[in-house]
């Protein structure tokens, strides 16, 4: 059995809230660390019992107010020089695991942006429309901000690409996806509604304008990122990243006639 990466090199932190679709098989793929810390938002199913039968895990819980102060306070917790910030539904290959422990030798950057492959119904998919995202990180260089509905991170130094990416492999059902996009749409048509023009992005810009994003993620789905040859599991990406956009859409509707 290969030696455990000690907690004071790195620890994995995972946010939970009702995961139990998701958290075991996340897990399973991290026993080669000697800690997890695990920042669970108040579950009421099994996510926190199936946290607890993993021996390197350590839960702590905290009311969520937003994803960037529940992801500091994770940090707050962390003793290691590197963090490997995860989501409960992501799942590590044995070739980005290696690529993590040879990142950590390493000194060039302080910071490296992984890329996911979706899984859908348990086959991947020919493409997705996410971008990189910093996972491997420098504990003393890094924090996070909220921005919109998610959080992003502020990281002090150089930044690197990891060559091989993260599975994205949500199993929660239908049900809790639309929950989950209602809380979200809000928190982003909010941030569309406060935010300087002049700071947004094109795709900011673009969705405040409500009309187009829809229509355009369709098409941006099932023609440019080539939904169109996965079959029904595509027809179902599409559908689902139209919409999120559907529904900011309709914020940013319903804000506007409210200020008639």
């Amino acid at each position: 059995m290969d030696r455990l990466i000690p907690a004071k090199t790195l620890t994995a932190i995972i946010l939970t809230w009702n995961e139990e679709d998701n958290i075991a098989r996340a897990l399973h793929h991290l026993t080669w660390l000697e800690k997890i810390i695990v920042v669970d938002s108040g579950s009421t199913d099994k996510t926190v019992g199936l946290i607890n039968s993993f021996p390197n895990t350590e839960v702590y819980v905290r009311k969520f107010d937003t994803h960037a102060r529940q992801w500091n306070y994770g940090l707050g917790l962390c003793n290691s020089e590197w963090v490997l910030s995860l989501d409960a539904d992501y799942m590590l290959s044995y070739a980005f695991i290696e690529e993590v422990k040879q990142k950590l030798a390493q000194n060039h950057a302080c910071a490296f942006n992984a890329e996911f492959e979706f899984v859908l119904f348990k086959r991947p998919l020919a493409s997705n429309n996410t971008t990189p995202r910093p996972v491997l990180f420098k504990r003393s260089a890094c924090i996070y901000y909220d921005d919109g509905h998610t959080q992003r991170l502020r990281i002090n130094g150089k930044t690197a690409g990891l060559e091989n990416k993260i599975l994205h492999d949500d199993r929660k059902p239908l049900s809790r996806w639309l929950l989950n996009q209602s809380a979200y749409s809000l928190k982003e048509a909010n941030m569309l509604v406060t935010k300087p023009e002049a700071e947004m992005s094109f795709l900011e810009k673009l969705r405040k304008k409500r009309i187009y994003t829809p229509l355009l993620m369709f098409f941006f789905c099932l023609i440019g990122k080539r939904m169109i040859f996965n079959g029904q599991r595509g027809w179902h990406y599409t559908l689902q990243r139209t919409i999120v956009e559907m529904l900011i859409s309709l914020r940013l509707t319903e804000e506007k006639i409210n200020k008639k």
